[in-house]
């Protein structure tokens, strides 16, 4: 369960109207709209504050509206509101429009401890009229308010933040100290919301933000904020105190504020011209899949697991499935013969699709569970080896000469057992530390302090490594490749994951034998095990090194 504050506090030009009362075409109130998808997602907890000339108009929309005189109490509030919070919390402004997606993200995809939504678009000088972002590898570095100034910014804030449970209790300490501030007449010092430092600022997005642009027309974002913007100040806070926020955003979906009709009419055309449903559909692929999956399974088994979800099938369901077919495809392979054999590699095809349909499914409809998770795992593992069986079986039982026959292959089956169990091993043990070292920190700077120099980075290198030595040089050559299409989808391969295994072990087994097939696998897995360890080693080279205080 998640609760909801929205901030109805902006006036349209004339003043005398909110503009979260707004009607958008079709004669839904932009407020109402909003509230509607927050109960869709079973928000039921959802807290209007509004300034008093306000209050009727939204009281006479269905809003329940909480009183606010102005900006310091518009922040108390929420102070009061996070200090008794058992939940999650989004705030945001009244004057949202945005697709139910947008939300849903917010609400069921994130773990950070607070998510920003935020959209990537060229930021000019002489077009800043939304609060300014900072990112770097998905983590926003500074943000910015008509208080605050962000340095070199590469994103500007849509006006929604996600707080974890976690991290309430530092949310309520940030908005008293803003309310704080902003009751003081010198508290707050407005300040040019930009500066440049470095000409060619790197770029420093991720997978989650991707270039603004498509469905956002001219209308949208082109009026200057003017009135209060709580939630601004809000990420401005948490990201000073060191909370690490993350940066939401998709450039398919529309997230904007509408400050007049105008704008609110242009907001829902741009909604109303996107496939939400497609959207969904393909953020339920990964993106940093194989060659193999990304262009012979994805292709087409995103639809299978839409299918699949709305007919009410789970994701362990096609777990199971997946694991059903595999052992299907140990049986053909078992037989020895040459029919077996193209079965079973087709059979193998098959069990791998719905491999990937499960995770689909799973992302698509939002059924993610620890069970699932440990089954999805458990199961790779399973089908590997129990293929690996059938395959011996069936290459002792091929009738000596046929093109099947591969003679006693138990050794190699074995090898290739303990050799991929010792890769993920390997690989869990890696991504275990990873996952344990603590996020890079950000200088805490106050928040009555307008600029961001405290925040600033090192110039970003153009052409040249960060560092000295080979292990820097290694690093250096292997970002740049990220830049040649060919050899992306190399270092993808090289690695010999999960669907070019398959694959691998499919051909194989169905053009030749189970000598052939295990020869491949040791051979390719022996090569992937190189380049993956090498650059592990070559890359922990170059992390800062810890360390240790005397005491």
């Amino acid at each position: 369960m998640t609760l909801a504050v929205v901030l109805a506090t902006e006036a349209v030009a004339s003043g005398s109207t909110p503009t979260a009362g707004l009607t958008l075409p079709g004669g839904a109130v932009v407020v109402t709209r909003l509230l509607a998808q927050l109960q869709s997602l079973d928000i039921a907890d959802r807290r209007v504050i509004a300034r008093p000339e306000f209050a009727a108009a939204l009281r006479e929309a269905g809003c329940e509206v909480v009183e606010s005189k102005g900006l310091a109490d518009d922040l108390r509030e929420i102070a009061r509101v996070a200090r008794a919070a058992k939940r999650p919390m989004l705030i945001m402004h009244g004057d949202v429009v945005a697709h139910r997606e947008v939300f849903a993200r917010l609400v069921y995809n994130s773990k950070a401890p607070a998510s920003a939504v935020v959209a990537r678009v060229p930021v000019n000088d002489d077009q800043l009229t939304r609060p300014l972002i900072r990112i770097r590898k998905g983590r926003i570095q500074s943000a910015g308010s008509p208080y605050h100034q962000v340095t070199d910014p590469n994103a500007v804030f849509r006006g929604i933040v996600r707080v974890s449970q976690e991290e309430t209790g530092t949310l309520a300490a940030v908005a008293e100290r803003l309310a704080d501030l902003a009751d003081k007449p010198d508290g707050f010092t407005e300040i040019s919301p930009l500066r440049r430092l470095w000409d060619d600022p790197e770029d420093t997005g991720d997978v989650e933000i991707e270039q603004a642009g498509g469905v956002h027309l001219e209308a949208l974002a082109t009026t200057p904020i003017t009135g209060d913007d709580a939630p601004a100040l809000l990420v401005v806070g948490l990201v000073r105190s060191g909370v690490k926020v993350t940066g939401r955003g998709n450039s398919s979906l529309v997230c904007e504020r509408v400050l007049d009709q105008t704008q609110a009419d242009a907001a829902q055309r741009a909604v109303d011209s996107v496939d939400e449903d497609k959207v969904r559909l393909t953020a339920a692929v990964k993106n940093n899949d194989g060659f193999f999956t990304t262009y012979a399974v994805s292709t087409y088994s995103r639809y299978i697991a839409r299918w699949a979800g709305r007919r009410g099938w789970t994701p362990n369901a096609v777990t199971a499935i997946s694991m059903g077919i595999s052992i299907i495809a140990a049986g053909f392979f078992a037989t020895g013969q040459r029919w077996g054999m193209i079965l079973g590699g087709l059979s193998l095809y098959f069990a791998f699709v719905f491999d990937c349909v499960d995770g689909q499914l799973a992302r698509y409809t939002r059924q993610f569970s620890t069970l699932g998770a440990w089954l999805d795992a458990t199961f790779d593992r399973a089908k590997e080896y129990t293929v690996f069986a059938g395959l011996a079986v069936g290459s002792t039982a091929a009738a000596v000469g046929s093109s099947a026959h591969g003679g006693d292959v138990w050794f190699l089956a074995a090898t290739a057992i303990t050799a991929q169990t010792c890769r993920h091993m390997v690989d869990f043990a890696f991504g275990a530390s990873k996952r344990r070292m603590p996020p890079e920190p950000i200088p805490v700077v106050p928040l009555g302090t307008p600029g961001d120099s405290m925040l600033d980075e090192p110039e970003p290198p153009k052409s040249r490594p960060k560092g000295r030595g080979l292990s820097h040089l290694a690093v250096w050559l292997s970002a740049r490749s990220e830049q040649i299409r060919v050899f992306h989808w190399f270092k993808k391969m090289i690695v010999l994951p999960i669907g070019e295994r398959f694959a691998l072990i499919a051909l194989t087994a169905a053009i030749f034998n189970a000598r052939v097939t295990f020869i491949a696998l040791l051979t390719w897995g022996g090569v992937a095990a190189f380049y993956t360890i090498a650059g592990r080693i070559l890359r922990s080279l170059t992390q800062p090194r810890s360390v240790a205080v005397s005491k």
